[in-house]
């Protein structure tokens, strides 16, 4: 009897274990698609997982990448982050030619990927974050996440101008932190002169890294630490490469809802995020572009910031 409970009690277990959600390996092929079931992708050395998910204060659902083994759940990706699914129906299908697709059970497609021509294709999750579409027996990526930012900059990824694609990638952020759409607040490389950090609203610049020196941003020395390091990859793509000296230090870049450059940093001990370095500084203004308008000077630890050059006065007494 014993015996029996033994074998009963292992059958369990085996089929527990090919039913139960978040074991869906790091691997998407076309036979089986990623449904929204709370079966998840996971990388091979359990850093990132790929699922659907919703945000807090929100119903809607979307495929996005987070970090596996963080306690607060943190979105670093989102892939149809401008028309999500209001229910628990959606898909995630590799096509036969390698073509990724988000669709509902109605074959509604939510969210697509540019079309590929591959014979046996297989999407995957790696270790660094990055979601790549390649050939079964290949090494080249014919398709890869890091190229389609959403709100965040992870170690490895690099953002600019890419000469093969002909195209420029750029991040933005979050409508707010219950929606993941296109907010108003975008980072990138401007490719007038010599590249520079920007960051955008509305076509408005309203922070500059400075010229890149061939070292660091001249404009702010302290967006390099001792931990982690930027830099201008200028030939033959024009790219803003970010990396951390320490990859055994879980770190990115956001940019926040509210226009700021956050650079975060796990603390494991507290389990909680570190904010380490921001862009612009608050409040001292006099890191924003132009606070003082174009005839100004501005004085950060004065009660009025901005003061005139000789021969001009203030528009607004106030300032």
């Amino acid at each position: 009897m014993k015996r029996i409970d033994k074998v009963s009690s292992l059958l369990f277990l085996l089929v527990a274990a090919l039913f139960s959600p978040s074991i869906g390996g790091d691997s998407l092929i076309p036979s089986q698609p990623l449904a929204d079931d709370g079966t998840t992708l996971i990388s091979t050395g359990s850093i990132f997982e790929l699922g659907f998910f919703s945000p807090a204060g929100s119903s809607n659902r979307y495929i996005g990448i987070w970090y596996h083994n963080i306690p607060i759940q943190t979105v670093v990706w989102v892939a149809n982050r401008n028309r999500p699914i209001n229910s628990r129906s959606g898909i995630l299908t590799i096509t036969a030619n390698g073509t990724l697709v988000i669709t509902d059970d109605n074959s509604t497609v939510f969210w697509s990927s540019s079309s590929l021509a591959l014979a046996n294709p297989v999407a995957r999750l790696l270790d660094d974050g990055n979601f790549i579409v390649k050939e079964v027996d290949s090494d080249s990526f014919a398709r890869e996440s890091f190229n389609f930012p959403t709100d965040t900059v992870l170690p490895g990824m690099k953002v600019g101008w890419n000469q093969t694609r002909r195209s420029q990638a750029y991040v933005t952020s979050w409508k707010n932190t219950s929606d993941p759409s296109s907010g108003d607040y975008v980072m990138g490389l401007d490719l007038q002169g010599d590249p520079q950090l920007f960051i955008w609203s509305s076509m408005r610049q309203l922070w500059r890294g400075g010229p890149w020196n061939g070292v660091r941003y001249s404009g702010n020395p302290d967006m390099d630490s001792g931990l982690s390091h930027y830099e201008v990859v200028v030939e033959p793509d024009v790219l803003f490469w970010y990396y951390s000296r320490d990859p055994s230090i879980i770190s990115r870049i956001a940019i926040e809802d509210s226009g700021v450059m956050n650079h975060y940093e796990w603390i494991e001990g507290r389990k909680s995020w570190r904010l380490f370095a921001f862009h612009p500084q608050e409040p001292q203004q006099c890191d924003s572009l132009s606070p003082c308008g174009p005839y100004g000077i501005c004085y950060p630890n004065r009660e009025k910031m901005c003061t005139c050059i000789q021969g001009f006065h203030p528009k607004n007494g106030s300032n």
